[in-house]
This record gives structure tokens, C-alpha cells and sequence, in this order.
């Protein structure tokens, strides 16, 4: 299997993450190529429906890690039901279209939203994962500091993940 090409650094899709949070504090997105037809919710699915087991471990020992202070503990279930409500994993899912779906969580130390975006790219169709966060005090950036390595290496380890379990690969 030809492994997937995850670009870095695209231009994100924040207008619903924006109007979501109101300040945005940091954005970052990557995007992979896929066939015509894909919706963003086909790709929301790919990528929430089961990620790499490196990454659900790295969440579990995040979770463990932030209990003393009081954060959210994720629910690791394997759900794919992508409808408004509904919870998989660390999102909640705020909005569903067949061009964006809008998740992301709120706690005390920061708001965070993705959004999984399907657009006409340079070289055809591109899935777009935009992540924009919204801190919360000093302890808001500086936890978000602490785990960004981490955000960015689960980022294109479940947009590749998502596209190769999803057939988004061009023939």
C-alpha cells in the first residue's frame, strides 16, 4: 500500500471554528488528497472511526497525566455515528455537513474545535483537518504548548490513518 501524503501547513477552514469560539488563539491544518465524491462527513468518519493504537494510548496517558487537575477525561469508545451531539472520543460534534463537520470540546483550561472540510484543492479534492483552539488563561497555553508536539504527530497519524481505512487514495 502506497503510504498517504499528509501536507502541512495548508490553509485552514476556520469561519465556523471562529464563529464557534469567537478568539482563536492558535489554527493549524493539514490536508490529504481524495477522490471525488468524498463528503466531509465520509472523512470525519475515516478519521474518528479508529484511530492508531500509538495515538489512543498517547490520549490514555494524557488522561491519566491532567485527572489530578481536573480535566475532561475522554471516552476512547469506537463510534461512527457522525450527527450532531453525538460524542467520539475527545470531540463532540457541533455541526455536520456534507462540506464541514464542526467538532471540539470545551474545558477550563481551553476550547478547542476541529473541523474535518472537504474543498477544491491545487491538485483536485482535498479533505482538510483545521484545528483552532481558544486558551484559557495562562494554564490554557501553557498546556497546549506542553502537548503540541504531540498534537501535530496524532494530527497526520489519524488523517493518514482516516484515509487509508477510508480507500480516500486515488486510483
Amino acid at each position: 500500500m502506497t503510504r498517504i501524503a499528509v501536507r502541512k501547513k495548508v490553509e485552514p477552514v476556520t469561519e465556523a471554528a471562529r464563529e464557534s469560539l469567537g478568539r482563536v488563539d492558535h489554527v493549524d491544518a493539514s490536508a490529504v488528497d481524495v477522490p471525488a465524491g468524498v463528503t466531509a462527513v465520509d472523512f470525519a468518519r475515516g478519521m474518528l472511526g479508529a484511530p492508531p493504537r500509538w495515538v489512543s494510548g498517547l490520549l490514555a496517558v494524557r488522561d491519566a497525566a491532567v485527572a489530578p487537575f481536573g480535566l475532561k477525561q475522554r471516552d476512547r469508545g469506537r463510534r461512527t455515528d457522525i450527527v450532531p451531539g453525538a460524542r467520539i472520543g475527545p470531540f463532540l460534534l457541533l455541526s455536520v455537513a456534507d462540506d464541514e463537520v464542526l467538532a471540539g470540546d470545551d474545558d477550563k483550561h481551553l476550547s478547542f474545535r476541529c473541523s474535518f472540510a472537504v474543498r477544491q484543492g491545487p491538485h483536485g479534492p482535498e479533505a482538510v483537518c483545521t484545528t483552532a483552539v481558544r486558551f484559557h488563561r495562562t494554564a490554557g497555553r501553557r498546556y497546549f504548548r506542553a502537548v503540541e508536539p504531540f498534537h501535530y504527530a496524532i494530527i497526520s497519524g489519524i488523517l493518514r490513518r482516516g484515509a487509508e481505512r477510508s480507500n480516500f487514495t486515488h486510483p
